[in-house]
């Protein structure tokens, strides 16, 4: 604002205030002796404690909500709570079919069974078992031993014996395929003439049965000599053919195959093999040995019975888990509160948690709410965990305590707020009125209810009030009032502040006794004679 443009209105708002004198003084002449009293009621003024607050809007949410799904999957058998419901914590909600369960229980049991038995078995054998493979580890290094001995007193007799019977083989073969031979040859001059002669007679015989001089049977019997002959003939030749092609001497090679093995083992000394063989498993025996006297030595058979009784100990935890999983067929209330929604009906197949089923129920716990809203960031440092906020719904509760618990560390972006919560009982608790607290009953509230949160931002104690009424002309932070002073009203000014309700501060000093004028001024000017009227 320019210089000059100030200064005329000072010199304006100087110029009014000398009219408005000029009128006060005019009007607040002394009152003639002629003047009648006028009564009038009076106020005085009272100190009070005046908090500021903001508000903000939010909404209720419950202390908890807990989705309560199945313990173990399974069909519905039984529904005990209903939407809407109260329940307490360990009530059973519904129950759910355990025959999965039961089964489990069923193999568990067994298993437990089996267990206890190889415990039994392992106790009682397990000692002598060890002991028994050092007795047969110690036998075996003897045996290896004398195994050995005999190796080397009878390995190369026994692989010289051996080419000396390759040898005998390799005769006693080609001998048999000359007999053979011979024989062969025989048997086919043998076969070649009865052939011959069968062959003869059938040809007769056939000539004398066309001729019908034979019998039937007569030239059917010449015809299976016939037959019989040639079939004898043909095996005959087959069995001399077998020396052309060369398949009757396979006797032969397989002695000279066996004959030239014998030979090379011989020429290879194949006894040092044998020999190296036993040496071999004499040194196998001795470590089986040493293992066997270890074993021995660190009473293996501790262990073993201590893994037997661990099996024990696993079999039973699974079948008091599979018990347990029986026990779990009932769904219960993990938390006090009310049934908000009930998700299955009887029959349904539920699901666990685990395998991303559908929860049974929903319960929400409502002794305790909590209150939600957003604070904007330019306030965020006047409030702190613990501070006391006042609570009210649009139908009509009002004034209900909570205290705010949480202040997020965050800033919401896009909003420049911060969220904060703060909880407060729904039940029997504390309603504020004229400054003092009042039992009030807050359990209607309900989650999810719009609620407006009021924040004390600034407390100012002895603050002094008039009745707005008792206050006239008021305009630039000042007013004036009417006071009785023995019997005559004095008209004052005051410097007032803010309006709160039907009163208004007075930042003017005032005694609390002073008789202050609150109604009909208008018939009223400095000095007019009045009486108080009393109620």
């Amino acid at each position: 604002m320019k210089p000059k443009f100030i200064g005329v209105i000072l010199i304006v708002t100087f110029f009014l205030c000398f009219i408005a004198g000029n009128v006060i003084s005019q009007e607040t002449e002394p009152p003639t002796e002629t003047e009648q009293s006028i009564a009038v009621q009076v106020e005085t003024p009272r100190r009070v404690t005046i908090v500021s607050e903001k508000s903000y809007n939010g909404f209720l949410q419950p202390r908890a909500e807990v989705k309560v799904f199945a313990n173990i999957p399974g069909k519905i058998v039984a529904l005990s709570a209903e939407a809407g419901q109260k329940v307490a914590k360990g009530d059973m909600l519904a129950q759910s079919s355990a025959r999965e369960a039961s089964i489990a229980a069923i193999k568990a049991e067994v298993t437990l069974s089996v267990a206890k038995s190889q415990l039994t078995t392992t106790e009682a054998n397990a000692q002598t078992r060890v002991e028994t493979q050092l007795v047969t580890a110690k036998e075996a290094v003897a045996e290896a031993k004398a195994k050995l001995e005999e190796t080397k007193s009878l390995a190369e007799i026994r692989i010289r014996n051996t080419l000396l019977q390759a040898e005998s083989s390799l005769k006693v073969a080609k001998s048999n395929l000359e007999r053979s031979k011979i024989s062969s040859e025989q048997g086919l001059e043998r076969a070649k003439a009865e052939f011959t002669k069968t062959t003869s007679d059938f040809d007769r015989d056939k000539e004398l049965h066309e001729k019908e001089l034979i019998s039937d049977s007569a030239f059917e019997s010449s015809e299976t000599r016939y037959k019989l002959g040639k079939s004898r003939y043909e095996e005959a030749v087959a069995a001399a053919n077998q020396f052309k092609d060369g398949s009757a001497q396979l006797a032969v090679e397989k002695a000279k195959a066996e004959l030239v093995v014998a030979q090379k083992i011989v020429e290879s000394k194949g006894w040092e093999r044998e020999i190296a063989a036993a040496e071999s498993k004499i040194t196998q025996a001795k470590a089986n040995l040493v293992t066997a006297q270890k074993l021995v030595d660190a009473k293996a058979w501790e262990r073993e019975i201590a893994i037997a009784k661990s099996a024990v100990s696993e079999a039973e935890e699974q079948l008091k888990l599979a018990r347990e999983q029986v026990n779990q067929a009932a769904i219960i209330s993990p938390i006090d509160g009310v049934i908000a929604q009930r998700h299955h009906e009887l029959g349904d197949y539920a699901k666990t948690a685990a395998s991303s089923g559908q929860p049974v129920y929903t319960v929400v716990a409502v002794d305790v709410l909590k209150a939600v809203w957003t604070v904007p960031v330019s306030d965020i440092n006047r409030i702190k965990n613990g501070n006391m906020v006042l609570i009210s719904t649009a139908s009509g509760i009002q004034n209900i305590i909570g205290t705010i618990d949480f202040i997020s560390p965050t800033v919401k972006q896009g909003e420049n707020t911060v969220v904060v919560h703060a909880t407060l009982r729904n039940s029997v608790g504390m309603n504020v009125e004229n400054g003092s607290p009042a039992p009030v009953d807050n359990s209607a509230l309900k989650p999810g209810t719009s609620i407006t949160i009021s924040i004390k931002t600034g407390e100012r104690k002895n603050v002094l009030l008039l009745p707005r009424r008792a206050v006239l002309q008021i305009q630039n932070g000042k007013g004036n009032i009417f006071v009785v002073e023995k019997d005559v009203a004095r008209l004052k000014q005051i410097n007032v502040g803010g309006i709160y309700g039907s009163e208004i501060e007075v930042s003017s000093r005032l005694a609390q006794t002073t008789r202050v004028i609150a109604d009909d001024q208008h018939q009223l000017k400095d000095g007019t004679s009045v009486s108080v009227v009393r109620d």
